[in-house]
């Protein structure tokens, strides 16, 4: 009997041992995945994010302006993927070896959005100059305020608008914003008539209070987002399998139903 004991008592912790190993290697494979992610990505990204964890995947988003991300992943700071809205970021951080790769796996539009509340009359670009509009636009740091003045300098070369209304668009911005978020909110809120967003940061939430005017001049400017790996990625599988999935059949009907064009 003391045999019989003795060797279950050596058993025991053999098992255990066993299950223990075994659950760190799959715990391995399923921790969680760190993606940065440009600030208007962030519902439908949240929205990819509940889907993978029904498959054992659990993702810590980080949402902010693009321009913010690269500076804090140039900085060290860990992640497994970036997700930009800017091929300029992406490229740098490539250069440098932050970011392994990249694919571009969504495209969006600039719009002007304007408070429904607001008297001013905007159909097309220079009426962001008319007397008395309060404009919000992004900082030139950020891809939306990028995108905006670089569209600016386009229109001015084809001669849609003049130096003139230049002039009168930039006097009446009232505050340059580190997010499109922060762009909208101000909008929305009604603390300016007028600001250049997205077109995918016009949603069910705040379609009913805000107006969305295509002017002539942003159309041709489209808007990349692409995403990649970085070269210090602790979880290459798990950050893997959150890119394919974005670029899956699953995860482009998500990106088109909150607005974004995929192939």
């Amino acid at each position: 009997m003391r045999k019989l004991n003795s060797k279950i008592l050596i058993f025991i912790p053999l098992s255990l041992i066993i299950f223990m190993l075994s659950s760190c290697s799959t715990k391995t494979k399923t921790s969680n995945v760190r993606v940065f992610a440009a600030a208007s990505l962030t519902e439908c990204f949240g929205e990819i994010g509940k889907a993978l964890e029904k498959k054992n995947l659990k993702v810590e988003f980080n949402f902010a302006g693009s321009q913010q991300l690269a500076t804090s992943l140039e900085q060290g700071t860990p992640a497994e993927v970036l997700a930009s809205a800017s091929i300029k970021y992406m490229d740098e951080l490539q250069k440098k070896k932050v970011i392994d790769s990249s694919i571009i796996f969504a495209k969006n539009k600039l719009i002007i959005c304007k408070n429904k509340s607001s008297n001013a009359i905007i159909t097309k670009l220079s009426d962001l100059g008319g007397t008395g509009v309060k404009l919000v636009i992004a900082d030139k740091s950020v891809p939306v305020g990028d995108y905006f003045y670089s569209s600016i300098d386009k229109a001015v070369k084809a001669g849609k608008i003049n130096t003139r209304d230049v002039e009168k668009i930039l006097s009446n911005i009232k505050s340059n914003e580190l997010s499109v978020k922060d762009v909208v909110s101000k909008v929305l809120i009604g603390q300016v008539d007028a600001g250049v967003v997205y077109k995918t940061d016009i949603t069910s939430r705040n379609k009913d209070k805000l107006e969305v005017i295509e002017p002539e001049e942003f159309m041709g400017n489209e808007v990349s987002y692409p995403i990649g790996v970085l070269g210090t990625c602790k979880n290459k599988e798990g950050a893997q399998v959150f890119v394919d999935y974005v670029n899956s059949k699953d995860g482009k009907a998500i990106l088109k139903k909150y607005g974004f064009v995929v192939d």
